[in-house]
């Protein structure tokens, strides 16, 4: 720790936005003993920040749980990627109280909403928005995947293990 002095702070940290500007995603390598020294530093800085929601340390920690998911369940047969696209979804709109005929669903039963109508209802009602995407990764992991389903089968059969990370 007497290795590191504020210049050399600065020169990583300048290094770090200079990657980060270059969209440059490759491992960072200190060169210098008190480039070593501020690396060796910045792995406590991670273990101090594992529960700050969107920190690199979260991300390492949520890694490092996918990780002893595969060891104990075997690797991955699926990845899936959800994304319920609420601005484009007549349920948002029921969920922030427009009046939407559901009898409807599969004929238009907000046609007289644009994607821009939907999008200016989801702003002003972000609750709703919050609400439904909740919906949907619930039915998503209780129906499609089948939590709550007779035997615990869905669409992939018996799902021994999932794990979902929200951003």
């Amino acid at each position: 720790m007497e290795n590191i002095d504020n210049a050399t702070l600065e020169e990583v940290s300048a290094t770090f936005a200079d990657k980060k500007a270059r969209k440059d995603y490759s491992k960072w390598e200190p060169s210098t003993t008190a480039e070593h020294a501020v690396h060796d530093l910045l792995k406590y800085v991670d273990y101090v920040t594992d529960h700050i929601e969107g920190s690199t340390a979260e991300v390492t920690s949520m890694r490092h749980e996918i990780h002893a998911l595969c060891r104990h369940s075997g690797t991955p047969s699926v990845f899936y990627t959800l994304n319920p696209a609420d601005n484009h979804n007549p349920l948002m709109a029921f969920t922030a109280g427009e009046d939407i005929n559901l009898d409807a669903i599969f004929d238009k039963p907000d046609s007289r909403y644009t994607s821009y109508d939907r999008a200016r209802i989801l702003a002003a009602n972000p609750v709703a928005g919050a609400e439904f995407f909740k919906t949907m990764i619930d039915q998503f992991t209780d129906v499609f995947l089948g939590f709550k389903r007779a035997m615990r089968r869905g669409v992939f059969g018996r799902i021994k293990a999932y794990y979902g990370v929200f951003e």
